[in-house]
């Protein structure tokens, strides 16, 4: 005998098909109920279970007298990996990264954060991460210019990571301390890349990783797109 799958399922599946695809991106509006219901010639009953479903399983969002939109799914940071990417990928992320800028400068308070002469350059690398092709990461990196070069940095353009770059030349980190806060994004650029309005609140990180010898390799900053982005920290009793 066969199975007849109900009508309120098979618009329910249509829709997470349609958002896994990539035919529905978040924040697109979904079809009405009025054209749902003549789609799958169902009742309006039936249109609103499916929704109701969807809704609960984090799929769509309702919105009051303006429509049902596919909801931006938050990376929730764990806190168990150094490697942002790595959490990414184990959450089911398609991760992508864009260079902003690469270039070497003298900057007293950064230096100090590095625990290097405020003499010494510094290179800076600037790059936006992305998850499923939306911005959700501003990055700013800094290392001691005598750990690695301008021209050694630039393989990340190739390897679209910053620790496997690090690994090419055996920098590698083995812990990280991080301080988060809240910090609007007033520079105009940083908004424009990240997609979001100028002076709006992020989650703002500051990084210092350290290798196995204790030596500071990296100082970053990083503004996170709130709508994407949370932590969940266990505690022991």
């Amino acid at each position: 005998m066969e199975y007849k799958v109900p009508k309120y399922l098979q618009i329910k599946q249509d829709i997470i098909k349609a958002i896994k695809s990539g035919d529905l991106r978040p924040g697109d509006k979904v079809d009405s109920e009025s054209v749902l219901k003549k789609k799958y010639n169902v009742s309006t009953i039936t249109v609103r279970k499916a929704f109701n479903d969807l809704i609960n399983e984090d799929y769509l969002i309702g919105v009051q007298g303006v429509g049902t939109f596919v909801t931006k799914k938050q990376m929730n940071r764990k806190l168990t990996s150094i490697s942002f990417s790595d959490e990414l990928l184990q959450q089911g992320y398609k991760i992508d990264m864009q260079v902003d800028k690469i270039e070497e400068i003298v900057n007293e308070s950064i230096a100090e954060k590095l625990m290097i002469p405020h003499t010494q350059s510094i290179v800076c690398v600037r790059r936006i991460r992305l998850a499923n092709n939306e911005p959700i990461a501003y990055q700013i990196s800094y290392m001691d210019s005598s750990l690695i070069s301008i021209e050694q940095v630039q393989a990340i353009y190739k390897n679209k990571s910053f620790y496997k770059t690090l690994a090419e030349y055996d920098i590698v980190p083995v812990w990280a301390n991080e301080n988060y806060s809240v910090k609007a994004v007033n520079d105009s650029q940083i908004a424009k890349l990240m997609n979001i309005k100028k002076n709006t609140d992020t989650f703002f990180v500051k990084r210092s990783t350290v290798d196995e010898a204790g030596k500071i390799i990296e100082y970053a900053e990083t503004y996170f797109n709130k709508d994407w982005y949370s932590v969940t920290v266990e505690v022991k009793m």
